[in-house]
């Protein structure tokens, strides 16, 4: 193994870690709530977890656990539903990421609703300065609450539109990569931004659950564990990647299979034969 193969090996472990590190801390700070009283009985402290922001329907959940729990079920398989989506695994995965030039649908789709949330994060950071977020998504603010999933609609569709769109160049496997990365950067820039104006927000107003700088905190940490699922697997298969990439060529004609309108298939769009 050379130094680069050791150095992409090791990266690939600490990121791997890091992303199992962190998707653990999430959910342990989503579940928080449901031990409450321990925490006020011994430290006069409570958690609030996902309340109070966007991911929660606060108007229907209430103070209800059951339905606190209910609502974290639905968001952790809409999460995992959105991965799944957005990498379409399966048979002949890799000569499917070879497609240059089709978009695939339900990654494009999938890609807007997490850039959708960062998008909301930004936009609750926003109303936050003036201090106008947490009358807007007070529980008994039922328009409110409609007008903020209503955009959160619309954004989606924008987003989506928009990676659609650009989808011009590279194969699948490259535009993945590059929506990952730059949801990465996205979130990190954002909670960069974040966390100095939370900090004054907090100070200025006391309660740091109904802040928009919290959401906004809650919604970038969103992203980074949603997109470590597909991040790692586009990783490890880069060198599957590769050697497919090497191989796209049809042995029986020369065809470039790289640009096979039918990816699903095994058969050569030229010379009409099978390929390996």
């Amino acid at each position: 193994m050379t130094n680069s193969q050791t150095l992409a090996y090791r990266l690939r472990k600490l990121i791997l870690i890091s992303g199992i590190v962190f998707t653990i801390a999430g959910i342990i700070w989503a579940v928080l709530p449901f031990f409450n009283e321990f925490f006020k009985e011994k430290f006069d402290f409570e958690f609030v977890g996902l309340v109070s922001t966007v991911l929660v329907i606060n108007p229907v959940v209430g103070d209800s656990e059951l339905l606190y729990g209910i609502n974290l079920l639905v968001i952790l398989g809409l999460l995992l539903l959105g991965q799944w989506a957005f990498l379409r695994p399966g048979k002949g995965w890799t000569k499917r990421m070879l497609t240059v030039g089709k978009p695939l649908r339900s990654s494009v789709i999938a890609a807007g609703v997490v850039a959708m949330l960062l998008t909301t994060g930004l936009i609750a950071l926003l109303l936050e300065l003036p201090n106008w977020w947490q009358e807007i998504v007070n529980a008994d603010n039922t328009w409110g609450t409609f007008g903020i999933f209503a955009s959160m609609l619309a954004i989606w569709g924008i987003w989506t539109w928009i990676f659609f769109v650009y989808w011009r160049q590279g194969d699948r496997y490259t535009q993945l990569g590059k929506m990952i990365r730059g949801l990465v950067a996205g979130s990190i820039l954002e909670t960069i931004i974040a966390v100095p104006v939370h900090i004054w927000a907090t100070r200025q107003r006391e309660c740091y659950c109904c802040r928009g700088t919290y959401t906004t905190l809650i919604l970038a940490a969103t992203v980074l564990i949603w997109v470590f699922g597909p991040g790692i697997v586009l990783l490890y298969m880069r060198e599957k990647y590769r050697q497919a990439k090497l191989i796209s060529i049809c042995p029986n004609c020369g065809c470039d299979l790289q640009n096979m309108k039918d990816a699903d298939s095994n058969e050569c769009p030229q010379c009409n034969k099978d390929t390996p």
